[in-house]
This record gives C-alpha cells, structure tokens and sequence, in this order.
C-alpha cells in the first residue's frame, strides 16, 4: 500500500497501487499528522475511473465525517438523496459527473478544489470558509477493507470510498494545501511565510519568551476580543529537533472589534488584518439576532436587513415572508437594498409563472403552485373555442376552465349532450335537432352533428327519406303546455320570428321551476293502442335535469280484454 504515495520510483507510470479483486468497497484514508489546510485532490488512475466515488473528512479524530463531494457515473442511482450539478456556494454537497465517464480507460484523472474560482465568496475570512478547508490527519495509508468509516488509527483522517465491479488500480494520489501553525498554549495561529508562523500575540500581559520543546513554540499572553496583533512577534518554526526562538512581544493595547454590538466575542485573523492594510484584523464569532459576516453586518440567509433600522438594532435582520413554493431558492428573499444590482430588502423573488409579494398566486394564465415546478406553476390548457372572455385563464388551482354555456369538459373542449359544432360563437356549441320520427334520439356527432338516423332516413337532422322509400305522416295529438295545469309555473309568450319557421308550437312555453308539474288534459284519444308521448322543450340551464316524473292518470281500470290489457301501473309510472 506504501506504493500509492510514493514519488521515488524511476518509472512512476509502471507502479500502481491495486485493491483486492471481487472487493466493490475500497477506503483509502490518509492521516498527515499534522492539521493541514487542504485546497485540492488530484487522483490518475491506471484503467476505469470508480463509477461512484465520495470524498470525506474528519476534524475530530475520525468519530465524525464529512463529505466534501460526490462523483459518480449515475448520481441519480448511486446517490439519490444527493442533489445533482455544479455547486453554486462552497458549502454545497452535490454529485457530479464529470470524473465518473467511462472514458478515458487509463490515466483518468479525479480534481477536486474546496474553494472553487468559481463560485464567488463573500466573506473569505468567515469561520464557515475556513472551515471547509481544514483536515486533520496523519502521515500513513490505511485501507477499510470491512465497512465504511472504519477508523484503524483513532485519529482525525481524510478518507476516500469506492464502488465498482473491477479493481480500483490507483496510480498517482496527490492532495494540496498547507500547514497551520500549532501554537502551545492559546495564542491563535494565522500566516505562514516560508517557514516562519506568525503567531497571533495579542494581550495586555508583560512579555514572554519561548520555552517550548524542540518543533513547537510558546506563545504570549493571549487576550480575546481585540482586533490587532502585537508588533514584532515571530515564531520560528523548524522541522527538526531544533529549539524554536521567539523575540519579545511589546506595544500598546489593540483595539477591540466592531461587532455591530450582535457579538461579545471576536477573534484575530492575520489575513484579514493585512486585507484591510494593517487597520482591523477582528473576526466576530457567534453572531447573534439572525447576523453573519465578518462584522456580524450581514443577515442570515432567508432574513433581510430592515432599512428603518439602525445596525445595531436586535430587531435589524427580519424573516423573510415568501411563499416557499413559488419563490426562488426555497424562500430567499434580497438581503438588503442595493440600487446598482435592483435589490430590494425583503423582495422575494417569484418563479418565472409565479406572482404577489409573497410569491404565493400563479399568474393569469396559469395554475397549480407548487415547489417541484421549476417554473412554479404549469400553463393553463384551455380550448379558446368553448372557454368565455380570456381564453387562456382557468383555475389557478384546480386548472379547470370557464367554459361557455353549452361547452362542457375541464378543458371546455366539448359540446354538451345533444349539442355539436365547438365553435367561437357565443354560446360555443348549436343543438343537434335531430328530427323527431327520423332519429333514435336527439344526440349527434360533436363535430359534424350528423343525428342518429332510423332505417332508410338520411341527411344531417335525419329529415329526408332515402331514394327509394316514402314516408307517411305521423297520427299525433299536440297539448300546449302553456294551456294545461300548472304548478310553480308560468306562461311565457312568443312572437315567431320572421326569417324561418318557429321551433315551438303554440302561443310560447310555459317556464317551470324545480319541484313544480304540468297536468296535460288529454279527453281526444280515439281508441286504445300503443301511444309515445314526446315532451318538447328548450332547457334554460346548460344541465339537464336530475330527475323528471311521467305519471299516466287513467280514467278507468284497464280492461283485460282491450289491447292494452297486458298494461301493470309500473308502466304508467315513467
């Protein structure tokens, strides 16, 4: 195993370190012995690049770990819980694909940078970021051949973990960063320089020397919560059984940090001291009131900064209030104003389909919010045939559309029964009018409205008899509703029009309401046989009724011997 991290060989190209054949599960750990910064991982492999990988870390001795990222060939069946693509802010976990391909089949390369160029950072000097880049581990190589996360040293590693039907041959393992300063004692570590550590020396205490052990260093008295650095403090530190050497910390007492009063403690970073040209070099820790930031001047992700408050203000940063279904990132709303980019404290920023302050409605046109829509909310499907006004509204919720009168069907794209012809005319469909004798019955096609014609009856209503046959009229017997009894009824005059035939008969209709009946007086009939009773009418609602009652009021018994003899009272009940 010594072999995987070997650069002495004189043919590197012809060494390779190989796991055990039949064996998917591999996990290289690293341990460095010291606490490095890491910055990057280089991998070449010899054949097949893993089609799942992970790279993970611990910082507390290998009882907990961490994963920096996920490779693989098929993110979603390797890692389905993971989300998938580039990282957008360093702190993201995601799987990525790039490194996973099946080609090249030799000296396949895996990189992996913690602070991608990329993605832009806000705060380097945070805690969080400098966080990312911390690993800490020893100098040797153990393999997990067992179970995953097994620890065989008891000390902080970084670990790698693979899966695969082949072999993992691993030909070079290079991983980049550098080493912090351990200092003994509290002073906090900050700038390495060649092989010099500038120790944070900070404190209002006399003077100390050095009297640390041969490869580490003593610092000075160390006070929190100031800002600037003792002058003229440097730690030697050297490699080698060799004693350390330190010169006297002296000057004035540093000033205290600028927290925004959202944090008592603070702490010095060198780096930060020499990004502001020697001036503050105070990192606020443990922001409080919802603040983040070098200062504690920022607000938390999913909190803006209230521009009627002073910074200072506990109340300064407020919640967000966005819908999280139809707003961006989960309910992000702008943290603070900022002309020049168009950000407004406390502005949510809504889905491309998505409206309202809070991002909560789907605009006109469209319906059902929700957050696995990218989009926010799905475009309404309606036909502009049978739907009234705007076309292209419907339900924002259900997505159901307005339909005209006499259209039906959720995307109002069908004539309702005995009705044909979707059209853009107001009333969106015509009735079907089959004839009454040449038809079966009044439904027609919807969109030729061609009726259901008996034998022999041809022509779209069914009124013309085909060539060849003749028909006879019809023996019928009219009863004006309009002159019958009525009950929670009223009659109703019309005047025929002029330009063609009426489609009623009589002086006009009589209009009922629910509940209400028509007694027909029927005193002509001439003798006894088999009768159909058709009630015309003109429906005033674009349903039909949920129940109409036919009852036959007979003047007598039937007589047994008449032909209609056979007749039980279920058949006058209808």
């Amino acid at each position: 195993i010594e072999n995987v991290v070997t650069s002495f060989a004189p043919r590197p190209k012809k060494a390779w370190w190989q796991s055990e054949n039949g064996v998917e599960h591999v996990s290289i750990q690293l341990d460095l012995e010291a606490e490095f910064h890491f910055t990057h991982l280089i991998m070449t492999f010899k054949t097949f690049r893993p089609a799942a990988m992970l790279v993970e870390r611990s910082a507390d001795f290998g009882r907990t770990w961490k994963v920096y990222r996920y490779f693989a060939y098929d993110c979603a069946a390797s890692f389905p819980h993971v989300p998938h693509g580039p990282p957008r802010r360093i702190d993201d976990v995601v799987c990525e694909s790039r490194y996973s391909d099946i080609e090249p089949s030799t000296e396949g390369e895996v990189i992996y940078r913690v602070l991608d160029p990329a993605i832009p950072i806000r705060d380097p000097y945070s805690p969080a970021i400098q966080s990312e880049t911390q690993w800490v581990n020893y100098p040797r190589l153990n393999l997990d051949w067992e179970q995953e996360g097994k620890n065989l040293l008891g000390r902080a590693a970084g670990k790698l973990q693979f899966w695969g039907s082949h072999p993992v041959l691993c030909q070079g393992f290079c991983t980049g960063g550098f080493p912090a300063c351990l200092c003994c004692g509290s002073a906090e570590p900050s700038l390495l320089t060649t092989r010099l550590c500038t120790a944070t020396c900070v404190g209002a205490e006399p003077p100390q020397l050095c009297t640390a052990q041969p490869g580490h260093m003593q610092p000075c008295a160390h006070e929190p919560n100031h800002a600037q650095p003792w002058a003229d403090t440097v730690w030697a530190v050297v490699p080698h059984a060799m004693p350390c050497h330190a010169m006297p910390c002296h000057g004035a007492v540093p000033a205290g940090c600028d927290c925004n009063e959202h944090s008592r403690r603070c702490h010095f970073d060198m780096a930060v001291f020499l990004a502001t040209g020697n001036t503050s070099g105070g990192v606020c820790d443990d922001c409080q009131h919802n603040t983040m930031g070098r200062r504690c001047h920022l607000c938390k992700p999913f909190y803006y900064k209230d521009p009627t408050k002073d910074l200072r203000d506990p109340a300064v940063c407020r919640a967000c209030d966005c819908d999280p279904e139809g707003s961006l990132d989960g309910g992000l709303c702008d943290s603070a104003d900022d002309p020049a980019r168009g950000l407004i404290a406390g502005q949510c920023r809504c889905k491309e389909h998505v409206a309202g302050p809070r991002c909560d409605r789907c605009k006109p046109g469209f319906f059902g919010l929700s957050t696995s829509n990218p989009q926010g909310c799905q475009r309404c499907q309606c036909d502009p045939r049978g739907t009234v006004a705007d076309g292209s509204r419907c339900d924002p919720v259900s997505g159901e559309c307005f339909c005209k009168r006499l259209v039906t069907g959720r995307s109002c794209n069908q004539c309702l029964p005995e009705h044909w012809g979707l059209s853009h005319d107001l009333p969106g469909c015509r009735p079907c009018d089959c004839d009454v004798g040449g038809a079966r019955n009044n439904l027609c096609a919807m969109r030729t409205g061609q009726c259901q014609c008996r034998s022999h009856v041809i022509g779209r209503q069914c009124e013309q008899v085909e060539t060849g046959f003749y028909r006879i009229n019809l023996d019928h017997y009219t009863y004006e509703a309009e002159d019958a009894r009525l009950h929670q009824g009223s009659v109703v005059e019309r005047e025929p029009p002029p330009d063609h035939p009426a489609s009623w008969t009589g002086a006009g209709f009589a209009r009922m309401l629910e509940g209400g009946w028509v007694e027909f007086h029927v005193s002509d009939v001439p003798f006894s046989t088999e009768y159909d009773v058709v009630i015309r009418y003109e429906p005033q609602h674009p349903e039909a009724w949920q129940e109409v009652r036919l009852k036959v009021l007979r003047p007598s018994p039937v007589s047994a011997s008449s032909p209609c003899g056979n007749t039980i009272p279920a058949d006058d009940q209808l």
